[in-house]
């Protein structure tokens, strides 16, 4: 008899923690819903808030270089990376055009140097009139706008297969990242054909500013390198 009520009573402890552990699991926090929609947040056709079509291209007056730019929420941002002749920028061209697809590579510290003070004459001119180099603000705006969370970056990076090292991915609303890597003091190339690097208009200290990095982690902020890409987004 006394096993038999030891069992009834081990069943009842059985039933009262899978009910608990229900119980728990249903008042679980949720995922956050993805409720990204290129459609509204980056529209091909229609006209964007400075009369524009959302999707175009412009022509830098400097080089005439014509660049493609796309709209994403409120911003407008270059489609392609930076390839003006700036003081202290490099062009890597131990990989035949390389320049042409990745763009130059460019400091925006005084004299060119890995860690400085801004040049700020620079940092005012290097992108076409009209456009600047974006704030950590600004590169958080469009994250924001792409969903976040690590969604930002595959949505942002190009659809075209640079190799193994590289996710490609969706470009939904034609920003087209580019894994340029980036440039190091030596003249070698960092990360080539697998992150992006971008330059911000932010000092993360005196001597140092903050750059934009866009890898398998989502999109991140850390200190400069030697030599960056560049973004411009419209004024």
């Amino acid at each position: 008899m006394k096993e038999f009520l030891k069992s009834i009573l081990f069943a009842a402890l059985l039933v009262g923690f899978f009910s608990a552990c229900s119980d728990d699991s249903s008042s679980a926090p949720e995922e956050p819903v993805d409720t990204f929609d290129a459609s509204v947040v980056c529209p091909a056709e229609g006209v964007n808030a400075y009369g524009e079509p959302n999707r175009g291209t412009f022509t830098d007056a400097r080089d005439g270089q014509v660049y493609k730019y796309t709209t994403i929420g409120d911003q407008v941002w270059m489609a392609e990376n930076l390839k003006f002749n700036a003081p202290y920028s490099v062009c890597y061209d131990k990989i035949e055009g390389f320049c042409d697809t990745f763009g130059r590579f460019y400091s925006l510290h005084e004299n060119g140097e890995f860690f400085d003070a801004f040049d700020q004459d620079l940092l005012d001119t290097i992108c076409p009139a009209g456009w600047h180099v974006p704030s950590v603000d600004e590169w958080n705006i469009l994250s924001n706008n792409m969903g976040g969370d690590r969604k930002d970056v595959n949505r942002l990076y190009s659809s075209f297969d640079f190799g193994e090292d590289y996710i490609v991915g969706s470009d939904d609303c034609g920003f087209n990242s580019l894994p340029a890597g980036y440039w190091r003091i030596d003249g070698t190339l960092s990360a080539e054909y697998e992150y992006s690097a971008y330059c911000t208009s932010t000092a993360e200290s005196l001597k140092s500013s903050y750059t934009c990095n866009f890898n398998h982690k989502g999109l991140s902020f850390g200190v400069n390198h030697p030599k960056m890409s560049i973004r411009c987004v419209k004024n």
